[in-house]
């Protein structure tokens, strides 16, 4: 049974107007998964004025509960100014309404032992810990929330602006952009229409002088040779990794080939120390394709399970939502495999309903990406021009150059794989982007 909000009348302490607000006691991400994002991002519990948009976050009693990680929290704001036994009164109904919900045969030990904690920024921490994110995680980003306060308060300042930027450069990496995007978005969905976003015009200053990098690449190797070369010089082993998976496309026959005799030529001629370094590197490329060549199997067989396990669900978008996290890559590439074969061989019923699947996922899955990322993915499988325009036009505000390298990053890891007409779309696209910026900037 899902907990509705109540709607509680306000008067605004800025302009003294009064105003409607829905307020939740009780967050059952079990009954309605909804609200764990919702929450998240800021938006339940807030209340902003009509009238002069002053708001903040309003001090009520929450519990929160998440059956599928087994966590039942509750959260009572000191400035309640509640006794002990308010406290012990209030909190106690509302977890017993979160148990009398729940089936007997599903009421498991933590409903006798939630947890408590003293500050809304503790719940929010919690859930987050509950959800795969370490303590470093969290205080990379609790960091990366005050230098961005700091940076909102030196805007009108430009020498203390610039002393900031200069002295946390190594601060703007590509996910910090990205943690920014999302702070963007939460205080866009709450501001009045045609407000400015200062978090918006932060991001477009600090692009100018402090844009992020994209995640490094192995340089290239034109033949097989220079890659023999360029893995043997390699130490770090996740360098080294990294390096394989780039160049993967060219570890084909000739490749090996190429490394076999240059290693018997290395034994021939009495080289022992480099026959010794050609032989490792070929076997720890051979274990490296075979761990992966497995990994890639079981993951096609789970992911072959689960999308007939969608396809015979009852609620199809429900069973979808059950299965977010394992939206991955090889889930996609195992469905639209299945998807063409279908196709290929007329079974059009089939077909039609690998489609609905492959599109329902695609939603689900971008709709947990910031907005830079969901609005690319848009875009790799847009139609040009109309399709890839509406999309560009519809987000005018995401279209600066951090996109752009982005969007040329995923193409760049597309394009591998495609064929021409697909390179020629892309390219066609990433024009139609170029074009945007340069009527922006001007």
């Amino acid at each position: 049974m899902a907990f509705p909000s109540i709607p509680s009348r306000l008067r605004c302490p800025s302009c003294n107007a009064s105003f409607v607000v829905q307020v939740h006691s009780i967050i059952d991400v079990g009954q309605e998964p909804d609200l764990k994002e919702q929450f998240l991002r800021g938006e339940i519990n807030r209340a902003r004025c009509p009238e002069c948009g002053a708001g903040g976050l309003l001090s009520a009693p929450l519990v929160y509960h998440d059956p599928a990680k087994e966590l039942l929290v509750t959260y009572m704001p000191a400035e309640l100014g509640l006794s002990a036994d308010e406290q012990e009164r209030t909190v106690g109904n509302l977890v017993n309404a979160v148990m009398n919900s729940t089936p007997a045969e599903q009421r498991k030990g933590y409903f006798f032992q939630p947890k408590t904690v003293l500050t809304y920024n503790g719940l929010i921490e919690l859930i987050l810990e509950a959800e795969g994110y370490s303590r470093e995680m969290l205080e990379q980003q609790r960091q990366w929330i005050t230098l961005i306060n700091d940076l909102l308060e030196a805007q009108e300042d430009e020498d203390a602006f610039a002393r900031l930027v200069e002295e946390h450069r190594e601060a703007f990496t590509y996910e910090f952009y990205l943690m920014l995007s999302e702070l963007i978005e939460a205080e866009g969905e709450q501001m009045a229409e045609g407000a400015e976003n200062p978090l918006a015009t932060l991001r477009a200053k600090l692009l100018e002088t402090a844009a992020p990098d994209m995640p490094p690449a192995a340089r290239q190797a034109a033949t097989a040779a220079e890659l023999i070369d360029l893995l043997l010089e390699i130490e770090d082993e996740q360098a080294w990794e990294r390096a394989v998976a780039q160049h993967s496309a060219n570890l084909d026959y000739g490749f090996f080939q190429e490394l076999t005799q240059r290693l018997e030529r290395a034994e021939e001629s009495g080289e022992a120390e480099a026959a010794e370094k050609l032989g490792r590197l070929r076997q720890r490329l051979l274990d490296l394709l075979d761990r992966h060549s497995e990994e890639i199997r079981k993951a096609e067989d789970e992911a072959s399970l689960l999308i007939m396990e969608m396809l015979e669900a009852e609620d199809l978008q429900a069973a979808i939502r059950e299965h977010a996290d394992e939206l991955d890559e090889i889930f996609f590439l195992v469905l639209a495999r299945l998807h063409q074969t279908a196709a290929q061989r007329n079974n059009t019923s089939r077909a039609e309903r690998l489609l609905r699947l492959l599109d329902a996922a695609r939603e689900v899955r971008e709709d947990k990406l910031p907005p830079e990322l969901r609005l690319v993915s848009r875009l790799l499988r847009a139609q040009y021009p109309d399709e890839s325009n509406r999309a560009l036009e519809e987000n005018r505000g995401l279209l600066n150059e951090s996109l752009l390298t982005l969007y040329d990053h995923y193409v760049e890891q597309v394009g591998k794989a495609a064929g021409e007409d697909v390179n020629e779309r892309l390219q066609q696209i990433r024009g139609q982007i170029v074009a945007k910026l340069t009527v922006l900037r001007a």
